[in-house]
């Protein structure tokens, strides 16, 4: 089920998520995904969507980010990813559990004053329409 749900958003699959000996591994499916700026992302492991974020750079830089805070939070080191959080990981992704990264460009509304990306937008109300458990606010 959220494996449709998300690609009804449009969403698609475009990396694996897994914890490997304390680190926090992505790897893309989609390296020209990785491009994509302005866009939003969810977590699904099993059938669950358990976080839903957005990206104003390159989701490379994104993605980066995740695998360097969460593996030092799992290693017991300080990191914007508070310990909570990384058991949290490290839990869903138990047992070589694989989860997978969905994402997709935000959409462009036109205004009086000209275009503008909607993804904050669009990610704030995924938010709050799915609260995952693994996102520490649920609004914006």
């Amino acid at each position: 089920m959220g494996a449709a749900i998300l690609t009804g958003y449009g969403l698609v699959p475009v990396a694996t998520v897994r914890v490997e000996a304390e680190r926090f591994v992505i790897e893309a499916t989609d390296a020209s995904a990785l491009e994509m700026e302005e866009s939003i992302y969810a977590f699904l492991i099993g059938d669950e969507i358990v976080r839903i974020g957005s990206s104003k750079g390159k989701l490379r830089g994104r993605f980066g980010a995740w695998q360097r805070d969460v593996s030092i939070s799992l290693a017991g080191g300080r990191s914007s990813t508070p310990p909570s959080e990384a058991e949290l990981w490290r839990e869903a992704l138990s047992g070589g559990a694989v989860g997978l990264i969905y994402a997709r460009q935000g959409h462009t509304v036109e205004t009086p004053i000209g275009p503008i990306n909607a993804y904050m937008s669009e990610e704030s109300h995924l938010i709050g329409r799915h609260r995952p458990r693994m996102n520490r606010s649920m609004h914006r």
